[in-house]
């Protein structure tokens, strides 16, 4: 586990002004990743987001509007990301749609080629568990020479067999699950946001109605599974809000060194404020209320 060491060398609170920070790992971490979700944003943006924040940014997942891109333009922006020290992985459903219609290890070379240097074995659109399946595919990545990211959740609860009911976890096949992905190979595991909002609540009034039960069940799994093994997923789908306080919540419960998933690239800065505790979350009372300073 990576001892917390600040990154504040050459910043302005710490050199201009003088004033202390909370302490933060640096890269490549193993706690306090950030992965976000690229939607489209163009090239330009991106770059001048990552000269300012790209310390801050450990992941990046091109998700599905890219499979209408050209490679070129792909290629472009994974070169922008790999050139501030960022994995780079395409959305898991490019492998799921592989699955489907054609030879899922015949396009793995090619996804290299491209630059990517991480995939995600997801289980989104599978009617059944297909753990033996996930399994067999992330072990078949690393040969490959890829950083692979399993994930465990489906967006809903028909079909997810770690769910009892739509906000309450099987913590047992949960657990398993966990176990049998990293087992294989996986580097980290993605915990499916959409489960995680329903579980443990993604505004005041879910996270209080959700705050002894969901928060029993998520930390039974993270004392067994390790929290450095776990990337949270905030949907960053959801409204800005709801985003929000559940990250807020989820760094509450495990510490400015969570790693959290799905966040937006042009919130980059607030999500590390929000470790910090330098940026308020309204409607939870003084637990929101700038708890870093």
């Amino acid at each position: 586990m990576n001892a917390p060491t600040t990154t504040a060398a050459d910043t302005i609170l710490n050199v201009t002004l003088g004033l202390p920070t909370a302490p933060r790992t640096t890269k490549p971490r193993k706690l306090g990743q950030t992965m976000v979700m690229d939607q489209g944003w163009p090239i330009s943006f991106v770059s001048d987001v990552l000269d300012d924040f790209g310390d801050q940014l450990d992941i990046v997942k091109l998700w599905d509007p890219f499979l209408r891109v050209t490679t070129s333009q792909v290629e472009k922006r994974i070169e922008v990301y790999r050139a501030h020290d960022v994995i780079v992985q395409p959305g898991g459903i490019w492998i799921e749609m592989a699955e489907r219609h054609t030879d899922t290890l015949s396009i793995l070379p090619t996804l290299r080629d491209m630059g990517f240097n991480a995939l995600e074995i997801s289980n989104t659109t599978s009617t059944h568990d297909g753990l033996k399946r996930r399994e067999d595919l992330v072990a078949a990545a690393v040969e490959h020479g890829f950083k692979v990211f399993g994930e465990v959740g489906k967006k809903f609860f028909d079909g997810d067999e770690t769910r009892l009911t739509d906000d309450n976890i099987d913590t047992e096949t949960t657990i398993r699950e966990f176990h049998s992905l990293i087992e294989a190979g996986a580097w980290r595991v993605y915990w499916e946001g959409h489960l995680l909002r329903k579980v443990l609540g993604d505004d005041p009034e879910s996270i209080k109605a959700h705050a002894f039960t969901g928060v029993r069940q998520v930390r039974e799994v993270v004392e067994e599974i390790g929290l450095e093994n776990i990337i949270f997923e905030a949907s960053g789908l959801r409204p800005r809000a709801n985003r929000q306080w559940l990250q807020f919540w989820l760094i509450r419960l495990f510490g400015p060194e969570v790693n959290i998933g799905n966040a937006r690239i042009e919130e980059l800065g607030n999500l590390e404020a929000l470790r910090m505790g330098t940026h308020p979350i309204f409607d939870l009372g003084s637990a929101g209320n700038y708890s870093g300073i």
